[in-house]
């Protein structure tokens, strides 16, 4: 394997690097729009903060509709919107789009499903101190789950890094078409085999980041 690993070493590290600039933009580009769509949910439900029934259905449904489309079918989905956005439909950049989209749909969710798990003595109280809708959200709601965000982002990073194998089918590379390409199609599995274990030292150490974090935050808390 380690004879494998220094024959294909250019390749895979191209491969590597081009699956790191997918997922780190789309990730980004989750987190800025994720925290606040999930946020907007979760307060267009109670009557203390946003309610709006109609709103709220009509974002679920839309955030349904990007999950349940089949990721692969999305991507073709994608391509007028991405000749539009980036002057091409192809490429690791046009990748961005359909990732960071299904990531948001997930993510907001996972904020939603945070901010409903609150205790609600701890609302209660809030609103006893006369706090503001605001106020409750920065200081009361989003201190309580931060623990949970950081977990549940992990996962959906995990998520997004399986979801980067197929954007090989619109030439944006990355470790699951170097995989496909060189390892399955040249009937050479010691390599595909070699790239499935770099995907599982990746999975392993964005877990232990994103348990770490958490953990720490929550010993901090607790303190």
């Amino acid at each position: 394997m380690i004879d494998l690993l220094i024959k294909n070493s250019d390749g895979i590290i191209k491969a590597f690097w081009e699956t790191n600039f997918m997922m780190a933009v789309s990730m980004l580009v989750c987190l800025i729009f994720s925290l606040p769509l999930g946020i907007l949910l979760f307060s267009l439900e109670k009557d203390y903060l946003l309610k709006n029934k109609f709103i709220y259905q009509i974002l679920s449904i839309l955030l349904n509709a990007l999950r349940s489309v089949p990721f692969l079918i999305f991507i073709f989905i994608l391509i007028p919107v991405n000749r539009f956005l980036f002057k091409t439909a192809f490429g690791n950049l046009a990748a961005t789009l359909p990732l960071a989209l299904v990531s948001i749909s997930i993510y907001s969710r996972f904020v939603e499903q945070a901010l409903l798990n609150v205790p609600k003595k701890i609302i209660d109280r809030a609103i006893s101190m006369g706090a503001t809708k605001l106020q409750i959200i920065r200081y009361f709601l989003l201190p309580s789950i931060k623990s949970d965000l950081i977990l549940s982002f992990t996962s959906v990073t995990i998520s997004l890094l399986s979801y980067s194998t197929v954007m090989g089918v619109i030439g944006a590379g990355g470790l699951g078409e170097f995989a496909y390409r060189y390892g399955y199609q040249e009937y050479d599995y010691n390599l595909m085999y070699l790239v499935v274990i770099i995907f599982v030292i990746y999975v392993f150490i964005i877990q232990s980041i994103g348990y770490g974090l958490a953990k720490n935050y929550i010993n901090k808390k607790e303190k």
